[in-house]
């Protein structure tokens, strides 16, 4: 799914990048400049906000599975070292 994401991120930059180039060469005026240039970034930055946040959400998850996991092997661990220290 990140590959995905990536995937669309990287054509939104080259289709930004294209738009741009052609706003530069093409425009008439400074507003119509502006206007290509915010979407130019537009296309780039919005698809790479939404993969970053996937990718977060992603990396999250699996750190707090792990970070349950290593607690649960913790706890059974002080309980064998607890049994092997309790006097007989």
């Amino acid at each position: 799914m990140l590959t995905f994401l990536y995937a669309l991120t990287g054509i939104g930059s080259v289709i930004g990048a294209f738009l741009l180039v052609f706003t530069i060469v093409g425009s008439q005026s400074a507003p119509q400049q502006a206007a290509g240039a915010a979407m130019a970034i537009g296309l780039a930055i919005v698809p790479y906000v939404f993969s970053r946040c996937i990718q977060i959400i992603v990396s999250e998850t699996s750190r707090r599975k792990e970070n349950e996991r290593l607690v649960t092997q913790l706890i059974a661990l002080e309980l064998a070292i607890a049994k092997i220290a309790a006097p007989r």
